[in-house]
C-alpha cells in the first residue's frame, strides 16, 4: 500500500508491531476514558480514523521527510527525494496545529465500534502518539537541538545513502535535496540562537561531541562529505559528478563549517554546563513528557525510579547466584571483576570482535527459529561506524531498511573492543538482530493490512522492551556459549531506569552516575562517560528498555499462569 517519515528530537520512535503492547493500550484507553463533553460519533469510524491518520501523516512528512528512511518505511510510504526537513518556526507551527485539529476528532470515535482490528491498532496508536506529542511542547526541544548521538550530522548520512540515484529524474532530486541543507543548517542556527535568548541550551559535553564530529567530517575535504555518499552509485553520468563536486565545495563544506564555527565559538561558551535537564527551563515538567513519550504511557519518574531500583537489587543476587558457581567469586564485584578477567572471554583485536559478530549472527538466527512460528526473511548485516563517528560516543543501533532493498543493518560500536567481552558482545547481538530488534522489526514491517503511519509512530519502550526481552530469550535457547553472557545480561539491566531520573530529576551527580553504570561491569571510565553523554543528549530514553523488558516479561508470566501446560512459546 503506497500513500502520499523521525522527527529531529527526540526521534519518532519506529513501528513496534501489531501489538503495541499494555503500554501503549492502557493509556490510550485511559484518555479515551476521561474525555469530557458530548461527542458526535462519525458515520463510518473505520473511515474516519483511516483519513485522520492519512492527515497525520502528511503533517509529519511535511516536517519531517526523512522519517521515511529513518523508518524503513520506503515500501509502505512514497518518499519524496528532493525533499529536505523543515526546522522553521512556521513547519513547527503548522505540525502543531495538525495535532490541535486532529486530536478531537480521533476523541469522538469509540474503538469499541471500530470492527476491523487494523482500525483499532491505528486509533490506539494515533491517541497516545498526539498526547504525547501535544505533551512534549513543553520542552521546546528544537531550541537546544543538538545531538551527538541523533542529531542531523549522524542520522543524515542514512539518508544520503538511501538516496535512489539510479535515474535521472533520481538525480535531479538528489541535487535538488541536498542543495537546501546550507539552509536548513542556517535555520539550525538561528533556532540554537532564540534557544539562547530564552534559557536554553544543549550540554556544553555533549556540543564538544558534536564539534568533534564535525571536525572529522570536514577534515576528510568535500568530495568525502558523507551527505554526498550516494554520488558513487550513480555511474559514468560526468555531468552528474561534476555538479556534486561543485556543490560539496561550493555550498556543503562552507555551510557545514560555519554551522561548526557557530558552535565552537559561540555556542559552546554559552551552552549549560549541568547535564541535567532539570536546569532548562520548565525541566522537570519536560523531563516527565519525554518519558511518556517513550514509555507511552504516563508512568513518570518517581515510579520508574522505584521499579528500576527493585529490579536491580533482584539482578544483583541473581548475578552472585549464577556467577558464583561460575566463576567461584563470592560478591557481585568479585564476579563480574572474574568474568572480565577470563582470557576466553576477550577478543584479540577490532576486526575479530567483528568477524565474530557476523559469525554469530547465522547461529542466532538458527537458534532462535524454534522459538517462533515463522521467521522474517529479510537479512540482517553486520557494520562498524564509518570513521566520522568513531571515537564520538555512539551506542550499537539497528538501521532497518526495506526488505526489498537488501538487508538491514547492526551497526556495532568498536571503539571499546579491547574492553568489551564475548559475552557482553553476545548480548549485544541479540538485542540488535536475532531474536531481538531485526526479528522484530522485520517482522512488524511484513504485516499487511495496516495504515503506513504505524510504521512511523510506535512505542519505543514495546521496542526496545522486546530487545530486552530477546536477551532472556537468547539465553533460553541456548545462544549464549560460554554462560558469561548468562551472567552478564542480568548485571545490567534496569540500571538505565535509575540512572536516567537519577541524573534528570534526583541531583545525582555525573560521578555518582558514573560510578552507578560501572558497578555494572559493563563500563569502564572512558565508556561511562560516553553514556553520561548519551543520557544527558537523549533524557528518558535509556528507562525504555526495561521498562518495556519487565511489562512483557509481567505480561508473559500472566499467560503462562493462565494457559499453565497449554502455553505455547510459538504463539
Amino acid at each position: 500500500m503506497k500513500s502520499n517519515a523521525r522527527i529531529s528530537r527526540p526521534p519518532l520512535p519506529l513501528l513496534a508491531g501489531e501489538g503495541t503492547g499494555a503500554l501503549l493500550l492502557a493509556s490510550a484507553l485511559l484518555l479515551a476514558a476521561c474525555g469530557g463533553g458530548a461527542k458526535t460519533p462519525p458515520a463510518d469510524p473505520g473511515a474516519e480514523v483511516r483519513a485522520i491518520a492519512d492527515e497525520y501523516m502528511a503533517a509529519i512528512l511535511d516536517v519531517a521527510p526523512f522519517a521515511v528512511v529513518y523508518a524503513g518505511a520506503g515500501d509502505v510510504i512514497d518518499e519524496d527525494g528532493a525533499a529536505m526537513e523543515d526546522n522553521s518556526p512556521r513547519a513547527l507551527a503548522r505540525l502543531r496545529a495538525a495535532e490541535d485539529r486532529l486530536a478531537p476528532r480521533l476523541a469522538k470515535i469509540d474503538p469499541a465500534s471500530l470492527a476491523a482490528r487494523a482500525d483499532w491498532v491505528t486509533w490506539q496508536t494515533l491517541t497516545e502518539a498526539l498526547a504525547a506529542a501535544q505533551g512534549m511542547r513543553v520542552c521546546e526541544a528544537h531550541l537546544w537541538n543538538v545531538n551527538h548521538m541523533s542529531g542531523w550530522q549522524n542520522s543524515f548520512m542514512s539518508v544520503a545513502d538511501a538516496q535512489d540515484v539510479s535515474t535521472t529524474v533520481g538525480r535531479a532530486e538528489a541535487l535538488a535535496r541536498w542543495r537546501k541543507l546550507p539552509a536548513y543548517l542556517a535555520q539550525e542556527t538561528a533556532n540554537l540562537r532564540a534557544g539562547l535568548s530564552a534559557g536554553y541550551s544543549a550540554p556544553r559535553r555533549v556540543v564538544a561531541r558534536v564539534i568533534g564530529q564535525l571536525d572529522r567530517i570536514l577534515a576528510a575535504g568535500p568530495e568525502q562529505l558523507p551527505y554526498l555518499s550516494f554520488a558513487a552509485k550513480a555511474g559514468g553520468d560526468e555531468k552528474f559528478a561534476a555538479a556534486i563536486k561543485a556543490l560539496a565545495a561550493d555550498d556543503l563544506a562552507p555551510a557545514i563549517a560555519a554551522y561548526r564555527d557557530f558552535l565552537r565559538d559561540e555556542y559552546l561558551p554559552a551552552a549549560r554546563a549541568d547535564l541535567s535537564i532539570s536546569a532548562l527551563p520548565n525541566g522537570k515538567a519536560c523531563y516527565e513528557a519525554m518519558l511518556r513519550q517513550y514509555h507511552t504511557a504516563a508512568i513518570g519518574a518517581q515510579a520508574t525510579f522505584a521499579r528500576g531500583q527493585a529490579a536491580v537489587e533482584a539482578n544483583r543476587k541473581a548475578v552472585i547466584d549464577r556467577g558464583g558457581a561460575l566463576t567461584g567469586g563470592s560478591d557481585f564485584a568479585d564476579i563480574l571483576a572474574r568474568v572480565k578477567a577470563a582470557r576466553e572471554n576477550r577478543f584479540s583485536s577490532e576486526q575479530e570482535l567483528i568477524d565474530w559478530t557476523r559469525a554469530m549472527i547465522a547461529v542466532t538466527k538458527e537458534k532462535s527459529a524454534p522459538m517462533f512460528a515463522q521467521l522474517p526473511a529479510q537479512e540482517m548485516i553486520v557494520e562498524p561506524f564509518p570513521p566520522s563517528l568513531e571515537g564520538t560516543g555512539q551506542s550499537s543501533r539497528y538501521e532497518p531498511r526495506p526488505a526489498a532493498e537488501g538487508p538491514a543493518t547492526y551497526r556495532i560500536a568498536t571503539d571499546e573492543w579491547a574492553d568489551q567481552t564475548r559475552g557482553e558482545a553476545e548480548i549485544v547481538a541479540v538485542h540488535e538482530g536475532w531474536p531481538g530488534h531485526h526479528l522484530q522489526m522485520a517482522a512488524a514491517a511484513s504485516i499487511e493490512g495496516l495504515h503506513p503511519i504505524l510504521r512511523l509512530l510506535g512505542s519505543t519502550a514495546y521496542i526496545e522492551g522486546w530487545a530486552r526481552y530477546s536477551e532472556m530469550l537468547a539465553e533460553e535457547a541456548g545462544l549464549y556459549a560460554t554462560g558469561y553472557g548468562a551472567v552478564s545480561r542480568r548485571a545490567w539491566p534496569a540500571r538505565g531506569m535509575v540512572a536516567d531520573p537519577g541524573l534528570h530529576v534526583y541531583g545525582w551527580t555525573n560521578d555518582e552516575v558514573k560510578a552507578f553504570v560501572i558497578e555494572s561491569g559493563r563500563f569502564n571510565e572512558q565508556s561511562a562517560e560516553a553514556l553520561l553523554d548519551r543520557i544527558a543528549a537523549l533524557p528518558g530514553q535509556l528507562t525504555a528498555y526495561d521498562t518495556g523488558g519487565l511489562e512483557i516479561v509481567r505480561l508473559r508470566n500472566e499467560a503462562l499462569r493462565r494457559l499453565g501446560p497449554r502455553f505455547d512459546i510459538q504463539a
